[in-house]
């Protein structure tokens, strides 16, 4: 299946469960054959290990509201709720998924598509969608696979509870836990998230993964 086509099953998909989602936060449902498990002890397993990785330049589009406003985020199973509080921003990826920032971090992490800087007053007109651009980071975040038999749950550093491989979604090959580079060069464990395994390529460089594949190739050649 190529690309496009894959891209027009997703959003059909995401469509459909976004149709099915109810207002009530959605309750935690884990496949029968899956290992569910903290962050810790996911980490303590070793069974996979962190690779350097960074942030491609991708469109989003961004709005702050002028009342209460709640949506279901098809890729995360998570639901959110956000209100005039002048800092939250609802964001829409490249599927159609909306997510949550805050304003310092949206302005720090996005440009224009002109790429001109983005500032607060951008966002006067409040229910108005704005096109933004990720700025690149190459090589500024860490990512662990985590494989579709094990969920993960995840507390974020903005006090939401994520969860990996949900199975009422599609993953793909797995999700991903991403955080960013500490001073030490180490992950920043303080602040980790999860990518859902499908978009994960979209938003990411995968080069580290391609260049221990051809490594692990090669070795079993030699």
């Amino acid at each position: 299946m190529n690309r496009k086509v894959w891209m027009k099953v997703l959003i059909f998909l995401l469509t459909t469960v976004a149709a099915l989602s109810c207002a009530e936060p959605p309750e935690i449902v884990y496949a029968p054959e899956q290992t569910v498990l903290t962050l810790e002890e996911y980490l303590a397993l070793g069974h996979e290990t962190w690779f350097l990785t960074g942030k491609k330049e991708y469109a989003v589009r961004a709005e702050m509201v002028s009342g209460e406003t709640s949506f279901h985020n098809e890729l995360e199973v998570v639901d959110y709720t956000v209100t005039d509080d002048g800092i939250t921003v609802i964001l829409k990826g490249v599927f159609g998924e909306m997510w949550t920032s805050k304003l310092p971090k949206v302005i720090s992490t996005y440009t224009k598509p002109d790429g001109s800087e983005i500032h607060e007053d951008d966002f006067t007109d409040r229910d108005t969608w704005i096109d933004l651009i990720t700025r690149a980071e190459p090589k500024t975040y860490y990512a662990m696979h985590v494989p579709p038999d094990v969920s993960v749950t995840v507390e974020t550093a903005w006090g939401d509870e994520l969860h990996t491989n949900l199975p009422n979604a599609p993953h793909g090959n797995g999700d991903y836990l991403v955080c960013r580079i500490n001073e030490k060069g180490e992950p920043d464990l303080s602040d980790v998230w999860v990518l859902n395994g499908l978009v994960f390529p979209e938003y990411y460089d995968t080069d580290s993964i391609t260049n221990e594949a051809n490594n692990e190739a090669a070795s079993l050649a030699g």
